[in-house]
């Protein structure tokens, strides 16, 4: 049974904010890598250098029916980002009439497990797009489904109110509840990472810093000077 949820318990908005500027794979890293988090790759930016920070407006349409998108655009605040399950289908969800509808409405992006249209247009309005494909058919507005509910989209559980960011390197999903703790271990794991640049700028190399030289021991690897010397 299709089902409409109204409210949605979202970050706070400056809780949101401080995950901007931050890149996904630092997110990913600072979730846990033992979390599944990071979309299928398939699923990407049409436009480079597309960044996305949002609290999800989910949505579990029918294959290749978008119906439930427009329902959903219009439960949608301000710095939303919808996340489409369009189950990988090439019917499109989405395309440049809804996405200029979308930005009127201060919503701040989508993504899409499934197909989108009108793509050079959506590049040119500078709507931040993801998706797994590009297909130019058209889509049924006749067959309900969900909005608001859990749904899964590329691969990883998509919950309302779920924090999404993407980059070019792909979209990760932090968990309302966990992203306070996240923002402030991907910015420490910033912090680091700039320190540690000092330090090659000094010459350090990253085997030296990681003990690296430990591990090859601990394989077994043999080092000599020559292939001939094996």
């Amino acid at each position: 049974m299709a089902v409409i949820v109204k409210n949605v318990s979202r970050p706070e908005k400056d809780l949101v904010n401080s995950f901007v500027g931050i890149g996904t794979a630092t997110i990913h890293e600072s979730v846990g890598k033992e979390i599944n988090n990071v979309m299928d790759n398939a699923i990407k930016p049409l436009k480079r250098g597309t960044k996305l920070v949002g609290p999800a407006i989910t949505v579990d349409s029918f294959p290749a029916d978008n119906l439930t998108v427009h329902v959903a655009m219009t439960l949608c605040k301000p710095g939303d980002v919808l996340v489409v399950n369009g189950h990988g289908s090439i019917g499109v969800m989405f395309g440049a009439q809804m996405a200029f509808q979308a930005m009127q409405h201060g919503i701040a992006g989508i993504v899409v497990d499934g197909a989108v249209r009108d793509s050079e247009e959506l590049r040119n309005m500078g709507f931040p797009c993801f998706a797994r494909c590009i297909s130019p058919l058209g889509s049924a507005k006749s067959t309900p489904g969900s909005v608001n509910v859990p749904i899964q989209c590329g691969g990883v559980i998509v919950n309302p109110g779920d924090l999404i960011v993407g980059d070019d390197d792909g979209v990760v999903v932090v968990a309302k509840d966990t992203a306070g703790e996240v923002v402030k271990r991907a910015k420490a794991r910033d912090e680091k990472e700039a320190k540690t640049r000092e330090l090659f700028r000094q010459g350090k190399t990253s085997m030296e810093l990681n003990n690296y030289e430990k591990i090859l021991k601990e394989k077994g690897v043999r080092e000599v000077e020559r292939l001939e010397d094996l």
